[in-house]
């Protein structure tokens, strides 16, 4: 107790030291916690299921161009597998898609709402009961069935105010009524943000489902039977698919089965960013805990005449040590604390510019499991910060020294010095490693922006539709809707071309099939050309700004019942070539430029695929892109409430989502890339800081400690632009080895981003250059302060210091 009593007196007697420490200490620790607290989140907390780790999610495959690609699963598939396998206790199918919800009779505006089509044992695989009511049962997933629905908790606090008697109550779910008969515990996050459940039944009567090519972008979830692996799981799957593929040659050839935890499934492609963050924070909380070092070590200078004296007075080696260890602690454990608030603080910076699609980021928070690795931190962190004073302090031969040299009184051994070097070496190469990849980030996203898209998105507007079949069961209903409704927007003030499209750009949605050339052989099962594709209106082209390279547009003679028609676009053209003017059943009538539709970057984007357009009159989809190109100054949300007021002259009952303008669209989409840049960015900001500052401090130290070696200098004749290059190349040769140190980290680390980056090279020798630059920059200001000071010392005030 007396130790506590006296650390907290000597620091109390240092206001400044102890700040400086104290907030060096919890920002470093801060931004551990911080990073550690979303890869706990998404990666490191189990999914909220009963043994999590058995949930596998499983995919068809099916062998491309490109190797092999996932896809979605075909329900006469799923029934022979379910049928067949015996890896897992039962497999259950799921999907997400948007539905229509409005409250029967009771005239309430519709909602369109985030629903999951499952099957009826899909809760059972979670293991998951209903927070009230029941579950589905078989009875209700056969044609025919009783219409009902499942809502999920929070539908279920927001409309029904968490109320029994929401069970009972009917919805208009596509505008068919549906009894409410359980409601989804909120734990069930998967799919994500799904607020409705419902069965397969009406599917399980449409014949086109029960085909075997139907492949409806359906996953299948599975749970491993106890003591099964997933190897064996995937060995048995891959019998089965052979097995299909001999037995359905049409449908099933090149297919076959991928399997991954559902955990790995939902985060996977986060886990190597999240792992370079953390990276990141570990170097800087590496630099903190060598800038406070060096501060204890240059701290310990001043003492060493104390620690002298209470060694030779019977302290022990361990008694002094710690002590140190002591005050150590003191300042990581007030830096624990105050660490603590800026997690807080950081957290929600990080969930407000997260991407709004990102699995399980909003799921962070400081709960006790983060406090205690922050107190682990505070550990380390004392350790790392105090085994070496503690070790020079209580170094018994060093204090005899101390005590009977009163010459060397503030000065510093050899030994102390080296440390200190070397810590600041050690925060300079850091440094510039987080610099060159804060660099290399920002460069990849500029170049994202730069990319030429193919089209203009300016002044768009777009909103997603999704006609229900039970009200839209024809092609002729589809498409009298969309042309009235395009018809009206037209004449709306402000609204300039409009158009339909299912697959727009930067929609989230992805459309590719492979298609045959007319009079070529066919080719290999799997090798087969492969195009992403489109349903569009006659106007798409003019809201995208996209002028027709050759041929025509689509015109009112390309309508149902008359010959297919499709227009491409140029990379479609040079795949198919200049003779051949039929792909498949459909005449090529027009080409137009290649555009970049998805996330830059994506695997669907590295894929780099041709396009096709097919005519929505001819081809009728219930689920639309609705898009308007707005008048020069006219703000495209201006249109939102006209747009939805046209849509409910038509059809009461019909929701809208997803509204955005086309340049939000593309931002969203380079969210990810956004966040890892502003990340990277701000640990390399305070790694350029912390280790500026712990520079600025040895070296205004050194100065100190030469004051006597200056003044004789200059009594010899030196001149103060001698002393002043003197000091300065101390400080370069420190700064010198520390670039050296850092160039060859930034290099090793730049390859560990080359997963993350956008046409930039992990050897781009620009960002580590820059790094270095901008960290030589910063360093010489941190030295050129002290060398000025020694430059202007007064040599007869000098000579005279003992």
């Amino acid at each position: 107790m007396n130790d506590l009593r006296f650390a907290l007196r000597q620091l109390f007697k240092k206001p400044a030291f102890t700040a400086i420490a104290v907030i060096t200490l919890a920002l470093g620790i801060g931004a551990n916690t911080a990073i550690f607290s979303v890869v706990n989140a998404v990666l490191l907390r189990p999914l909220p299921y009963p043994h999590p780790e058995e949930l596998i999610l499983l995919r068809e495959r099916l062998r491309g161009p490109s190797g092999f690609e996932s896809g979605s699963v075909s329900y006469m598939n799923y029934l022979d597998w379910r049928a067949t396998q015996r890896s897992f206790t039962d497999l259950a199918l799921v999907r997400a898609e948007g539905v229509n919800v409005s409250a029967v009779d009771a005239g309430s505006p519709p909602e369109h709402i985030r629903a999951a089509r499952i099957t009826a044992n899909y809760l059972s695989i979670l293991q998951v009961t209903p927070r009230i009511g029941r579950d589905f049962v078989e009875k209700d997933d056969v044609p025919g069935a009783r219409k009902v629905v499942l809502i999920s908790e929070r539908l279920w606090r927001n409309r029904f105010g968490a109320l029994p008697l929401a069970l009972g109550q009917r919805l208009n779910v596509d505008g068919v009524p549906r009894e409410i008969v359980g409601v989804v515990p909120e734990k069930v996050r998967f799919p994500r943000s799904c607020d409705i459940f419902v069965p397969l039944a009406d599917l399980r009567a449409d014949h086109d489902f029960l085909s075997r090519g139907n492949h409806e972008s359906f996953s299948c979830l599975g749970r491993l039977k106890p003591g099964v692996m997933l190897k064996q799981a995937i060995t048995e799957l891959d019998a089965i698919a052979a097995d299909l593929a001999r037995r359905f040659p049409d449908s099933n050839t090149g297919r076959q089965v991928s399997a991954k935890p559902l955990l790995e499934f939902s985060v996977g492609e986060y886990r190597q960013l999240l792992y370079l963050l953390l990276a990141a924070v570990g170097c800087v909380l590496l630099i903190a805990c060598a800038n406070v070092a060096n501060l204890q070590l240059a701290r310990g200078i001043a003492r060493r005449q104390e620690f002298a004296v209470r060694a030779a007075l019977g302290a022990s080696r361990w008694r002094l040590a710690r002590q140190v260890l002591l005050e150590t602690g003191i300042l990581a454990l007030l830096g624990g604390c105050c660490a603590t608030l800026i997690a807080l603080w950081s957290l929600d910076i990080i969930r407000t510019i997260s991407p709004a699609n990102t699995p399980r980021f909003q799921e962070t928070a400081i709960d006790p499991g983060m406090l205690v690795f922050t107190a682990r931190i505070g550990v380390v962190t004392t350790f790392l910060v105090g085994i070496w004073p503690a070790l020079r302090i209580s170094n018994n031969a060093s204090m005899t020294n101390d005590l009977h040299d009163d010459s060397v009184r503030g000065n510093d051994g050899a030994h102390q010095r080296r440390a200190r070097e070397i810590f600041v070496v050690m925060q300079m190469a850091l440094a510039v490693v987080l610099l060159a990849g804060a660099g290399l980030t920002l460069k990849s996203f500029w170049r994202s922006q730069q990319v030429p898209l193919g089209f203009d998105p300016r002044g768009v507007l777009t909103m997603t539709i999704a006609l229900p079949s039970s009200r839209y069961d024809s092609p002729e209903k589809i498409v009298r809707f969309y042309d009235q409704l395009l018809e009206k927007v037209k004449q709306l003030p402000g609204a300039g071309p409009a158009a339909i499209c299912n697959n727009a750009p930067f929609d989230h949605e992805e459309w590719d099939s492979s298609f045959h050339i007319t009079g070529t052989p066919p080719d290999p099962p799997g090798q087969e050309p492969t195009s992403e594709m489109a349903i569009v209106s006659p106007d798409y082209f003019r809201v995208l700004g996209m002028p027709m390279l050759r041929g025509r547009n689509f015109g009112p003679e390309d309508v149902s019942g008359r010959p297919g028609t499709i227009v491409i676009d140029e990379l479609a053209a040079v795949t198919i070539g200049d003779n051949n003017q039929k792909a498949a059943s459909l005449t090529i009538i027009g080409i137009v430029p290649h555009t970049r539709n998805n996330a830059l970057g994506d695997k669907v984007d590295i894929r780099n695929l041709p396009m096709m357009y097919f005519s929505a009159s001819q081809f009728a989809k219930g689920g639309q892109n609705l898009m308007v190109r707005t008048q020069a100054g006219y703000n495209p949300q201006a249109l939102v409430g006209l747009i939805k007021e046209q849509i409910a002259t038509l059809d009461p009952e019909q929701a809208v989502s997803e509204i955005a303008t086309m340049e939000e669209n593309i931002g969203e989409s380079l969210a990810s890339r956004r966040l890892t840049m502003t990340l990277l960015g701000v640990f390399g900001g305070l790694a350029l800081a912390l280790a500026s500052i712990g520079l600025y401090g040895v070296m205004a130290l050194i100065v100190s400690q030469r004051t006597r070696e200056l003044g004789i200098r200059f009594a010899l004749g030196a001149s103060r632009g001698d002393v002043l290059r003197l000091v300065l190349g101390q400080g370069a040769v420190l700064v010198g080895l520390g670039l050296a140190a850092g160039s060859l980290g930034g290099v090793i680390a730049s390859r560990a981003l080359r997963r993350v980056l956008y046409n930039v090279t992990s050897l781009d020798s620009a960002a580590v250059i820059g790094a270095m630059l901008a960290l030589s920059l910063v360093a010489f200001v941190a030295c050129f302060l002290p060398a000025r000071r020694a430059s202007l010392v007064d040599p007869i005030e000098a000579l005279r210091m003992e």
